[in-house]
Formats: structure tokens, sequence, C-alpha cells
């Protein structure tokens, strides 16, 4: 591993996580770069990209000393992001993902609030959709209070950008930092975990532009976008299961309690036909993208839902979330202690439900 290192303690650690991010490493970099807040270092991990990454990063750290360059051996997202973390010497950690834009106002703006509301340990702000050419393709909305944000993360709900988010380094070290364990929701286990150690709240400012891009929208329609919702589901019923003071399988050095508990949410969701909803879900998303306007693209994405059979079940979903993983966790308590000692205590029902 090769890095380069700074004397001075900055306020702020921006970190961004690439691999073979070439194509828009440019954009983003820039887009840091030009932050109205200057007192920041800019901790960049290349993890072992195949294309000219490497190269890229290496000309922008010898243009402004700020940044703080990390090549390691491909290892994947969570560990890469744990490396920024160990490296970062900023009380606040700005994260951005190397296909999304910053706007030049964001760290002055979010280190402004948390400053100013010392509760805080984890903020995001509202964002612009973009295409893969930076046109705008939609504002996003998130909730802003800690207690809706929250609860839209439990029930896998609309949550503003991992490339929006600024958290505080040593809530996120006690918190164990980035699971690599789940692999594919490491961001919503994080922020769950900081939401039990203190209050997160959303900017309602367009402070970032996240791109979607063809790429991501093959990944959603495929098995990887499938395993994603299943990760998802893991984070919130291992949430629960914490809340409740009931030992959490997605921590310690037992990897085999972890892959009990997600192959037994992976069968109950499939046995529910959770899976299959939400392909009808994104096979209506499909539709609407792929169509020349947004009134034929919304009519062909209605009549797509209405032929699979989930429409309804998938709009109260949209609307009010997924009380499936508060569910999960309650029957997974109740299996673990009926394994334990024949039978869920009296009244466990009553006890845990939140």
């Amino acid at each position: 591993m090769s890095q380069s290192s700074h004397s001075r303690n900055p306020e702020v650690s921006v970190l961004m996580p690439c691999y073979n991010a070439s194509r828009w490493l440019h954009e983003a970099s820039e887009s840091v770069l030009a932050q109205t807040f200057e007192d920041f270092e800019f901790i960049i991990v290349d993890d072992g990209s195949t294309d000219e990454t490497w190269n890229i990063i290496q000309r922008y750290r010898e243009r402004d000393q700020r940044i703080v360059a990390i090549s390691k051996p491909h290892s994947g997202l969570a560990d890469s992001l744990n490396v920024g973390i160990a490296q970062a010497r900023g009380a606040w950690i700005a994260r951005l993902d190397a296909d999304d834009l910053c706007e030049p106002n964001r760290f002055e703006e979010q280190l402004r609030f948390v400053l100013g509301h010392p509760e805080v340990v984890l903020l995001g702000t509202d964002f612009v959709e973009i295409d893969e050419f930076g046109l705008g393709l939609r504002r996003i909305h998130c909730p802003s209070r800690h207690r809706e944000l929250v609860s839209n993360l439990e029930r896998l709900r609309r949550f503003f950008p991992h490339s929006s988010a600024f958290f505080k380094r040593d809530v996120a070290r006690s918190a164990g930092c980035y699971n690599p364990w789940n692999r594919l929701s490491e961001d919503s286990d994080l922020w769950l975990r900081l939401a039990e150690r203190g209050r997160i709240a959303c900017l309602q400012t367009c402070l970032v532009r996240a791109r979607k891009h063809a790429e991501q929208i093959s990944n959603s329609r495929s098995a990887d976008g499938l395993s994603q919702l299943a990760y998802g589901t893991l984070a919130s019923v291992c949430h629960f299961l914490r809340i409740h003071g009931f030992p959490d399988p997605s921590t310690g050095t037992n990897e085999t309690n972890w892959l009990q508990l997600v192959t037994w949410v992976n069968r109950r969701m499939t046995e529910e036909g959770i899976f299959e909803r939400r392909q009808a879900w994104v096979d209506a998303r499909a539709e609407y993208f792929a169509s020349e306007s947004r009134l034929a693209g919304t009519v062909r994405g209605v009549v797509r839902l209405l032929r699979s059979g989930h429409g309804t079940v998938l709009l109260w979903e949209k609307l009010f979330g997924m009380s499936v993983p508060k569910r999960l966790a309650q029957q997974w308590m109740e299996r673990s202690w009926t394994a334990s000692s024949g039978s869920a205590p009296s009244g466990a029902s009553a006890r845990h439900t939140p």
C-alpha cells in the first residue's frame, strides 16, 4: 500500500474510494477541490483499479497537497472505506463516490450545521439525480429529522445518498466503521449504528449531484439488485436485534452465525414473494426510463405493475415502507429462544415490540 501524508490536522476529511473510476474521476475531484470551505484533506483510495484511475489520482496529488492518495489491492468497497477512515485526521468525514459531484458550498453548509447541532453525528443533504452526461433528471427530497430518517432506514424507504454523508469520525470508529460482511448495504448498516449513538439529520438543500447511469440500472435488474434488497433488510434486522439487547450476528468474529442469518432471511423473503415483488417494481421503472416521455413511461410502468399482480402491495410499501425487517427480527429472536430453551419467554412479543 502506498500513500502520501501531511502534518496538520484538518477540520474535514473527504473520503472517496475508487475502482476503475477513470470516466468521472476528473469531475468528482474538481467538485471537491472547488469547495468554498478549504480546510480539508482529500483521501482518495484506489481499490486495485486496472484502468487509468491511479495515474489520474497521482496527477491530482502533484497538483494539490491536500490530497492523500492510497493504493491497495482490490478488496471491496467496505474495506476501502475503512482504510480511509483509519487514515482520516479530520474530526468529520465527508463521503463522495467517484461518479458523483458536490456543490461548491457543500462542506461549508454541512460543517456549519453540525457545529451548531452538537448532538448530530451524521448529516446528509437533499440531492439532484443526474444522468451519465451530467444532465439533471430530478430533485430528491428526504426527511430532515432524526425520527423520520431512522424510520426510513428501518423500513427501507428513501434516504439521502452515500455521497452526501457527513459524519463524525470518532463515532464511526466506535461503531466499528463499515461492515464488510454486509457487502451491499454497508452504508445503511453504518447509518443505523450511528443513529444508535447520536442524532442524524438531513439538510433540505440539494448539495450533491448523484449520477444514475446505465451500469447502475443494469445492476438493479440483476441478482445483485435483489441481493442489495436482502442485505438492506439484514442491516435493519440487525438494528432491531441490537436495540432490543439481542446478539447481533453481523458483529464479532463468528461468521457462521452471520451466514446462518443471511440464509434464513433470504429464505423467508423468497417464501413471502418479496424478491418477486421487487423485481416487478424494477421492471416497471425500466419501462418508465426507456420511454420517450414521462407520460408514456408512467402508463407503461403502471401497466407492467398491474400485470405483475403486485401493484397494490408495492404501492403500499412505497408509501409506508416495509414492515418486513421488524417482523423478521422478532421471528429470529423467537426462533433463537426456542432453539436454546424449547420455547420463547412468556410475553416476549409484547416486550420486544417497539
